[in-house]
């Protein structure tokens, strides 16, 4: 009989974590040895966990109580999930270590719990850090989602292609890889240095939490008991797809396991692997938004120029990093960070901005303190802000108007994010495109736009594209069109790391977000 250490999570009534992870293995006929990281009573999602702290040392006396009971030479694999701290990781390379002496062959899986779409890291970054620093070179296979995968390899992960080049940028033997975008579907690969395979089925909207785990221990228990990594990786797909096509028809928020417990070992219904689709040359997708008054608009523009620029309207922000194209920055004209003193002439980057726009220098407004921007109406705004220190502005109408835009992106950015999603001003992109000159007329006029349509066709905008209506439901004018052109024109040069950045040194809010504009 085979035996695996698992080293995760353990929820007492959330299929998640080891709780997942430990039935499916021993559905399948694995001993199971599981060492909780932490203990909860539920998934953090449903709120409250009831959290159980496990410290380093706690998690250190439990492995020391297996190694004296003698079973570690015994040990077939360790899996790896969630960590809470830094420290618990330190613990469990150690744990690995020890292991392998023990028993040389033993298979080592990571599942880099840290992030996924469209949140990004929601792990402390030091435990992000630990996992991709102590964890991931001892592992001989990692289960990455897409997003992990791209943040681990420091690579896009946009489609089949470019998740084989950036699994095989981490430098591990062997990497599983789902949540892969296919088109419609959702592909999940197993990429060696000499194989690949791939397969692919359809996507679940509102997909219970726990299937990354259940995934991990499936793999890893189908190569224990002896499949190739084609037919594991065929079978462990099979199951996860009848799982979640149960768990859609009972309308069930967790895992349904116990009812779908024989599908686990024989799928009824199979999925066939084939070598993962190759693109001639890798799109690299940009984008550029901008608010209009139901919602926002954006500008996305392929890099490497195979594809022709893509106009999207959009009824939330955060529909930017879940659109096709996946785009690897994205530049917004609205502010990123706020100060807790409404200061005059606002935060530094906007001060700086108005510096290098002379007539235009009115287009820059400065932008309230945070706890203004929580605020529930117009007078207890400027009561808010005027409050936070002596001779602060007063909020103009305008800027209010401005306000449910500015908590929407507030609400969710955080410091990692933000090597993603970038503040631009439009004005200053095209003073910048002109050769350090503002122009000359408001965007509302007929020669306001004109001269901003010439300017966009210098830089590579096709005059055609620059034609496109803006019939959409979000109420979008034109000059919200020009304007997402102008700022994918910043997230191109951000991307390519040619951008100016005003400050050339940005301050960081109580958020530790950064305060800047780039152009």
């Amino acid at each position: 009989m085979k035996t695996v250490l698992l080293i995760s999570s353990q929820a007492a009534s959330s299929r998640v974590g080891a709780s997942a992870a430990a039935f499916a293995l021993e559905r399948l006929g694995i001993e199971v040895i599981t060492l909780p990281t932490v203990l909860v009573g539920r998934h953090p999602g449903w709120g409250d966990p009831g959290l159980v702290e496990i410290d380093a040392d706690g998690l250190s006396r439990l492995f020391l109580a297996v190694q004296a009971q003698g079973v570690l030479d015994h040990v077939d694999a360790v899996i790896t999930g969630y960590f809470r701290s830094s420290r618990q990781i330190t613990a469990a390379a150690a744990m690995i270590d020890y292991t392998r002496k023990a028993k040389s062959d033993v298979l080592v899986v990571v599942d880099p719990v840290m992030g996924d779409e469209p949140d990004g890291l929601y792990v402390p970054d030091a435990v992000a850090e630990a996992v991709i620093r102590d964890l991931v070179p001892r592992a001989d296979i990692i289960t990455p989602n897409a997003w992990e995968l791209a943040h681990i390899s420091d690579q896009p992960v946009f489609d089949e292609s470019s998740a084989v080049d950036a699994a095989r940028n981490t430098g591990c033997p062997m990497v599983v890889a789902s949540s892969t975008p296919s088109a419609a579907l959702c592909a999940t690969l197993t990429i060696e240095k000499d194989e690949t395979w791939c397969v692919t089925t359809p996507s679940y909207n509102n997909a219970p939490r726990g299937t990354g785990d259940l995934l991990t221990a499936l793999f890893t228990a189908h190569l224990l008991n002896g499949k190739s990594v084609r037919l594991a990786l065929e079978t462990s797909v099979s199951s996860i797809d009848m799982v979640l096509s149960e768990a859609q028809r009972l309308n069930t928020p967790e895992l349904p396991l116990i009812a779908t417990q024989d599908r686990l070992v024989s799928p009824r219904t199979g999925v066939s692997a084939r070598p993962p689709l190759q693109s001639r040359r890798h799109a690299r997708w940009v984008a550029g938004v901008d608010g209009c008054p139901d919602g926002w608009i954006a500008v996305m523009l392929d890099v490497t120029g195979q594809h022709a620029p893509v106009m999207r309207p959009l009824r939330s922000f955060w529909d930017v990093l879940i659109t096709p194209e996946r785009p690897e920055i994205v530049a917004v004209d609205m502010p990123i960070g706020f100060m807790d003193k409404a200061v005059r002439g606002g935060r530094s980057c906007e001060r700086a901005a108005r510096e290098r726009l002379g007539a235009r220098k009115s287009s820059v407004f400065s932008t309230p303190c945070r706890r203004a921007l929580y605020t529930t109406s117009y007078d207890a705004a400027c009561a808010a802000n005027a409050k936070s220190a002596d001779h602060a502005p007063k909020l103009s109408q305008q800027v209010y108007g401005l306000f449910d835009k500015m908590r929407e992106i507030d609400a969710r950015i955080t410091a990692q994010l933000q090597s993603r999603i970038f503040e631009t001003h439009p004005e200053l992109c095209f003073t910048l495109i002109r050769e350090g000159a503002p122009c000359e007329h408001s965007k509302k006029t007929q020669e306001g736009e004109t001269e901003r349509i010439d300017a966009l066709k210098t830089v590579g905008f096709a005059a055609d594209f620059l034609k496109t209506e803006t019939f959409t439901p979000l109420a979008a004018t034109r000059d919200d069109f020009v304007d997402a052109c102008a700022c994918a024109w910043s997230a191109q040069r951000i991307l390519f790391n040619a951008a100016e950045v005003l400050p050339k040194e940005p301050a960081r809010d109580a958020n530790g977000l950064e305060m800047a504009i780039r152009g």
